[in-house]
């Protein structure tokens, strides 16, 4: 079984789904990070300013900004969402958005390397993407340049964990914390941590389909258990640990933001 987000389960995940999204349905309350990162990505575009986006899967949120900012260089090692991405270019008319292919890993010096020239941006951001790139940040950013990043967190295992078949077990968190990784990577790069925010809140599920699709993210038909296998113990999971018919996993992110000096 791969190991969740690493590069080969990227890859595998393109051959699963037609660019990088989340298939099931929930909802989540206001001030969860992925909505205090799209206000601040707001506030900071402006027409003169030059963008890196890393991880930029399918292309959606470069596409849906472009039209705010001077241009957008956007890039993700998956192929497959590469093409979809300059497939949503020609589709829509975007002329300032270029979607490169790339590793991001220079392999004769053994380090992260960002496919662009010098003092090339004036504002660098991800949304749920690596973050090895942080360390060739500082080389790419203009002086003053805004670093802005969404990291997903790995909440407190599940009470309900061991109910479910090893394929399906929520991943233990790792003995660090994601700021610690983010100070590690930043530090590299002879930067540092300006301002951060934690966020943890309730994601809610109306149905047990729509946490059966959460769980087997990623994982082919041979690989998951299906739904009507596990039918019985996610409602299970639903009747113990839900409220009014509905069930709430924990939705962890860490935002953060740094400045070339």
């Amino acid at each position: 079984m791969l190991k969740p987000h690493s590069d080969a389960w990227y890859d595998r995940l393109a051959t699963l789904q037609s660019g990088y999204f989340y298939p099931w349905r929930s909802t989540v309350p206001p001030y969860n990070g992925e909505d205090t990162f799209l206000a601040m990505l707001d506030d900071l575009l402006a027409p003169d300013k030059d963008v890196l986006e890393v991880g930029c899967g399918h292309g959606a949120m470069a596409l849906d900004y472009a039209p705010r900012c001077g241009s957008v260089l956007a890039v993700d090692r998956v192929p497959a969402f590469i093409e979809l991405a300059q497939q949503g270019v020609r589709e829509r008319g975007v002329a300032n958005v270029k979607f490169v292919c790339d590793e991001g890993y220079d392999v004769e010096v053994q380090r992260p390397r960002i496919p662009a020239a010098d003092h090339s941006f004036d504002l660098l951001i991800s949304r749920r993407g690596p973050l090895h790139w942080v360390e060739d940040a500082k080389r790419v950013g203009r002086p003053g340049a805004v670093l802005l990043m969404l990291n997903p967190v790995h909440a407190p295992l599940p009470e309900w964990n061991d109910w479910l078949p090893p394929a399906l077990q929520v991943t233990p968190p790792p003995d660090y914390t994601r700021r610690q990784s983010v100070e590690r990577y930043l530090g590299l790069g002879g930067l540092r941590l300006e301002s951060c925010w934690s966020f943890d809140v309730p994601e809610w599920f109306d149905e047990p389909l729509e946490l059966y699709r959460k769980l087997t993210f990623g994982l082919p038909p041979e690989e998951a258990p299906g739904y009507e296998v596990m039918e019985t113990v996610l409602a299970r999971i639903f009747s113990e640990y839900g409220e009014n018919g509905r069930f709430a996993q924990r939705f962890c992110r860490f935002l953060w933001q740094a400045v070339v000096k």
